[in-house]
């Protein structure tokens, strides 16, 4: 994986990257309507990704437009025991016998998941190596018992095949993965989404560790883990309420372009779950806003903390990139925190792996920067204060 993937999948889960034309993968099931989705609202409430649905012991999944810019596209998963006889309907759907015991990650976000759920030992292949954090799968990688299998247009066709997958965890940034992953079905190979990434609350991202379980057979364990964090994320949500909002600017330009998420992203929610006000909540985008430097600069004049600065860890560092973002008023008063503290020697950003099963961590974090007497005795843990 190369730094510009690395950043390339900051950027998109934070919600920073413009959306990209959608069409229908091949060979998956994918269908074009989503009007007849329904799911059970115990199993899922917060993702609006994923549906999931329980008919005796076999689990129906749906997925929706799992890559930026996609519309209309709809993948469906039966999960069956191993042996079970299914119903002639579901047919044309992907089936997959579970419990699933080897699998294919492409995103560093599904190691979390399985790592939450304990069942890392199930990796047998990843995308990008190099990037992971998770410190058993770090031993495996170093042993060679998790292998690293490329990613997009550079995936080792052969060497997935090889190892006899029982399913492989797809991430998509355009719909160019959609044809990377026909190619895929028409080998013989189980495919399914995960779409975390573009979820537009924590909360929604957290969930899809219930979308992971399923294929282990422990959706209850995986539920008891999501009610666990989302109690502790609304009762710190909770806490702030009643305090003023400090004004939040977000970013750092990439390529010379500033992308900053729109305002119904994951990330200005959990700006706002955290007591602040993000500059651009209002924007209706759930996808990326690519604004001038200049006009950062100008609205930068009125925040009260900087965040989330890209791989900076200086503020020396920021100001080599531009010279004008000293002028950003958060820079001049030393409150710029960047959520790069557990950054690994490959470069991998912990924030975006672990962190997905950590809302409330990550909220924490928030809240001890945005209003640090509220939570005076926690110390940062995604977060880090740039000097």
């Amino acid at each position: 994986m190369s730094i510009l993937r690395v950043l390339q999948y900051i950027l998109l889960s934070a919600g920073f990257i413009a959306g990209f034309s959608s069409c229908i993968g091949r060979g998956q099931h994918a269908v074009t309507t989503s009007a007849d989705i329904s799911s059970d609202s115990a199993i899922v409430n917060s993702a609006r990704g994923f549906t999931m649905e329980k008919h005796g012991d076999i689990t129906l999944l749906t997925v929706s437009n799992p890559w930026q810019g996609a519309e209309n596209v709809v993948y469906r998963y039966v999960l069956r025991p191993k042996g079970k006889e299914i119903p002639a309907k579901y047919a044309q759907y992907t089936v997959i016998d579970t419990p699933v015991e080897r699998v294919v990650c492409l995103s560093t976000t599904h190691v979390a998941m399985l790592s939450a759920l304990g069942k890392e030992s199930s990796i047998k292949a990843m995308s990008g190596t190099a990037f992971v954090s998770d410190t058993v799968i770090r031993k495996a990688i170093d042993a060679g018992q998790v292998v690293d299998i490329g990613y997009d247009q550079g995936l080792n066709y052969e060497k997935i095949i090889s190892l006899k997958p029982d399913v492989i965890f797809a991430y998509g940034v355009g719909e160019e993965v959609a044809g990377n992953m026909a190619r895929l079905v028409s080998l013989g190979q189980k495919v399914a989404f995960n779409a975390e990434y573009l979820e537009r609350t924590a909360l929604g991202k957290a969930e899809w560790i219930k979308f992971m379980a399923a294929f282990y057979g422990c959706e209850e364990q995986a539920v008891r883990k999501f009610d666990a964090m989302k109690d502790e994320y609304e009762s710190l949500r909770n806490l702030v309420k009643s305090n003023d909002r400090p004004k939040i600017l977000c970013g750092l330009p990439w390529q010379g372009i500033w992308y900053i998420p729109g305002g119904e992203t994951w990330m200005a929610a959990m700006i706002a779950d955290a007591g602040g006000q993000y500059l651009w909540e209002d924007n209706p985008s759930h996808e990326s806003i690519p604004i001038s430097i200049e006009t950062i600069v100008h609205q930068g004049v009125t925040a009260d903390f900087w965040i989330n600065t890209g791989a900076a860890r200086t503020l020396a560092e920021i100001r080599s990139v531009d010279e004008r973002l000293p002028l950003i008023h958060p820079f001049r008063a030393g409150a710029v925190y960047n959520n790069y503290a557990r950054a690994g020697a490959g470069g991998g950003n912990d924030f975006f792996e672990s962190g997905v099963v950590n809302p409330q961590i990550i909220l924490k974090d928030m809240i001890r920067i945005f209003h640090p007497d509220l939570l005076p005795d926690h110390i940062l843990h995604y977060y880090m204060k740039l000097e």
